[in-house]
């Protein structure tokens, strides 16, 4: 079943930490001070690194396959660091992209892929399967191409949570991972282009940064256009309107009407003149 992701921020953090702690009056810590359950667990970005694409996973079927088998001439790759049995943050997160996904014109599998990697070396091609079915049917879109979710053993799995700065830890108390939300936007070649952090993804945002990764080569003029307005801002996780392009785009279109208006006057102005000197 895929849950709405329209449940508000708080019931997430209630839903992700309640079962971290028992309450306990007597429990008191800094408010600078951070949880010791959530201590080495995080997102250090690493923009511009280079994934391994030899690393090798299974697919859906079972089936061994190399990382770079998901990157192809010219599209991006949106990638999601997650476990299937999560019971919380991670189907937020798949849920939340999906929503976004359904919303974006083009279609995951033609102008860019979509890779899901569990973090749980337990996890099984199952259980992978399981859950790609359900969000297949929840986008509704296309015939699956594009999508993979995957599974691997501990070795590549640390390798390429590494390379992407993503540090996680298991909780022996309540039996799960405790991780963040971060989906990954990457392109062509295998290189970090951008994070885009929590469980709800702004469609235009996912968009530009996509169309960023691909160093243009997907989309319309439209496109190329609202990338040239628009720089993304890692204080606000979105894209905002670049007030120096938008100066220069000013100054282009101001010369543009001069000109409409000085070109025709000029060549008035020297007809007049040839014709004086004749007389």
């Amino acid at each position: 079943m895929v849950f709405k992701t329209s449940s508000l921020l708080g019931i997430l953090l209630f839903l992700s930490t309640a079962s971290l702690y028992s309450y306990d009056p007597a429990a008191r810590f800094d408010k600078n001070e951070k949880p010791k359950e959530l201590e080495g667990v995080g997102v250090k970005e690493k923009l511009g690194n280079q994934l391994d694409l030899s690393l090798t996973f299974r697919d859906e079927t079972g089936k061994r396959i190399l990382l770079s088998s998901f990157f192809k001439k010219d599209k991006p790759v949106l990638l999601s660091l997650v476990y299937y049995k999560c019971p919380t943050l991670c189907n937020f997160h798949l849920n939340g992209i999906t929503d976004t996904l359904k919303k974006l014109p083009w279609q995951v599998g033609n102008e860019f892929e979509y890779v899901a990697v569990s973090f749980d070396p337990k996890e099984t091609p199952d259980l992978a399967f399981a859950k790609k079915n359900s969000y297949l049917k929840e986008y509704a879109r296309g015939d699956g191409h594009g999508w993979h979710f995957l599974t691997g053993d501990q070795k590549e799995i640390t390798a390429l949570a590494d390379s992407v700065g993503f540090s996680y830890k298991w909780n022996p108390e309540n039996e799960q991972w405790i991780h963040s939300s971060v989906a990954y936007v990457i392109t062509p070649s295998g290189k970090i282009s951008r994070y885009l952090h929590g469980i709800t993804f702004d469609e235009r945002t996912l968009k530009l940064s996509l169309l960023e990764a691909s160093d243009g080569k997907i989309g319309d003029f439209t496109d190329q256009f609202a990338l040239f307005c628009f720089q993304f801002d890692p204080g606000k996780n979105t894209y905002t309107l670049y007030a120096y392009n938008m100066m220069k785009l000013g100054g282009f279109f101001t010369l543009l009407i001069l000109a409409a208006f000085l070109i025709p006057f000029w060549i008035r102005h020297n007809r007049n003149s040839e014709l004086i000197r004749k007389e």
